[in-house]
């Protein structure tokens, strides 16, 4: 059985996570042979994840690798898109006008995606499945063709996160219209999340979390200095750091738009699809990396300024104090924008 949110691979090679930790992995251990870094690597919603764990003196128990593993099988467990048993699945099938009762971590989720869809003027929207799988970017295979004008209102007619109703008292959720919710692109930044509190509950101080490039840290490494992060330059050919960074406590998500597109007729398609329009985008943005207090929410709106674009996402952060760190591309490469909230991450200032 398939996963939830397996990445599909592009026209140019395999997709990547856009961040990645400066570190050597491993177990470490120091002169008295107790361990000063644990490390924790396995399988979930498709991708991998590694944790980092710096004990400190605190008692990290022997099934620390099963917990996390259980934590992270629960959130793909009511996330995933691949099993009708889902509990996402079944509010998608849910009948409609009547309240489908959502666990606690559907209801937060749901939540984040609300409030990032109202923040970003419906650029994020996780109901815009139906219009990645008409471009050929979703599950169905694709078939590289550009759809016809009207196949994509019909599609538009179908999106739209404004047709899903939450009772947050009650925990229920009413879809007012047949909207299909996927949740990919919040979801993983929630597990992460979710191991973090984990992490928390136990006392643990030093760690960092990652799923699938999505990323939360905490206190420091071994050698008592910060985590450091970098940013990965948008390049087709290799992997190489863009920009390292030293976050602090936070939670941080990349989005990027240069390695999932088609070609036809000349012209290139980005995966990228716009919710409000039905088509792709057409602007140069090739990444977008949020900093912020969680990862789902960093990671729910990474993707929905790079819908907007560079300008109008500058604008929105510079209007609400997010923390932004964007990629353009140019002719001759790429180009830097950052918001001024941004600044105090960047290594070395």
């Amino acid at each position: 059985m398939k996963a939830l949110f397996l990445k599909r691979k592009t026209k140019t090679g395999p997709a990547a996570s856009f961040l990645f930790a400066v570190l050597v992995s491993g177990l470490l251990f120091g002169c008295s042979d107790k361990p000063e870094q644990l490390v924790y690597n396995g399988l979930t919603m498709g991708t991998t994840y590694q944790v980092k764990i710096v004990p400190d003196n605190a008692v990290v128990p022997e099934d620390m690798a099963a917990q996390i593993q259980q934590t992270l099988d629960k959130m793909d467990q009511i996330f995933t898109t691949y099993r009708t048993d889902s509990e996402l699945m079944q509010l998608n099938q849910s009948a409609l006008k009547s309240g489908f009762s959502i666990s606690a971590e559907m209801l937060n989720v749901l939540k984040v995606s609300d409030q990032v869809y109202r923040l970003t003027g419906g650029a994020f929207d996780p109901t815009v499945a139906p219009l990645v799988n008409l471009w050929g970017f979703g599950p169905d295979p694709s078939l590289d063709t550009v759809p016809p004008d009207h196949r994509i209102k019909e599609m538009l007619d179908k999106v739209g996160l404004n047709r899903l109703n939450i009772d947050t008292v009650d925990r229920l959720a009413y879809r007012t219209t047949d909207v299909q919710i996927d949740l990919s692109a919040v979801a993983k930044g929630f597990a992460v999340d979710s191991v973090a509190e984990l992490l928390d509950s136990l006392g643990l101080k030093n760690y960092l979390v990652e799923v699938g490039g999505e990323l939360r840290l905490r206190g420091v490494k071994a050698n008592h200095q910060p985590w450091r992060i970098a940013v990965e330059s948008p390049s087709l050919e290799r992997r190489e750091a863009q920009q390292a960074l030293t976050p602090g406590d936070v939670g941080v998500a990349t989005s990027g738009g240069y390695r999932n597109y088609f070609e036809k007729d000349g012209k290139r398609y980005s995966h990228t699809i716009d919710p409000r329009t039905g088509y792709p985008v057409t602007h140069r943005l090739a990444s977008v990396t949020v900093i912020a207090e969680n990862t789902a929410y960093a990671d729910a709106l990474a993707t929905g300024l790079m819908v907007m674009g560079h300008v109008a996402a500058l604008e929105l952060a510079e209007k609400n104090d997010l923390a932004i760190y964007l990629l353009v591309k140019e002719n001759d490469g790429f180009k830097v924008y950052s918001s001024s909230s941004f600044a105090r991450y960047l290594s070395g200032e």
